[in-house]
């Protein structure tokens, strides 16, 4: 189904301030930064901005990467609290994983971060 574009991080600006917190947490298949939304950001969900390097292979594997994290998110939206930005970084081992080592990975990755729980890690 992949993540509709409302929950979308898509402006440089979003990424730059997220990754300016240097709130970051990771394990061995991705790497998770996280900030509340700006009071300028109207919105009442969270947002996600997806990042897969060309580390990661050709376009069609970046672009089948990205849709196995949306599709994990999308399983897992109740769990993930409505005001905050989130950027997910990629790691190349997450080439080739099956949908559920992703979406466990992924959790994994987010209860590191006290982001699953609803109480962000400062």
């Amino acid at each position: 189904m992949g993540t509709k574009k409302p929950f979308r991080i898509k402006k440089t600006s979003d990424f730059q301030r997220v990754f300016a917190k240097h709130k970051s947490f990771a394990n061995r298949y991705f790497v998770v930064y996280s900030d509340t939304q700006p009071k300028e950001v109207d919105v009442s969900y969270w947002r996600i901005g997806l990042s897969v390097s060309k580390k990661i292979g050709k376009a069609h594997e970046r672009v089948w990467v990205k849709r196995r994290i949306s599709e994990s998110f999308n399983n897992i939206s109740l769990f993930i609290p409505n005001n905050l930005d989130i950027v997910i970084v990629a790691r190349p081992l997450v080439k080739g994983q099956k949908q559920k080592i992703i979406q466990d990975q992924l959790m994994h990755v987010l209860d590191l971060a006290g982001i699953l729980n609803g109480k962000e890690k400062n």
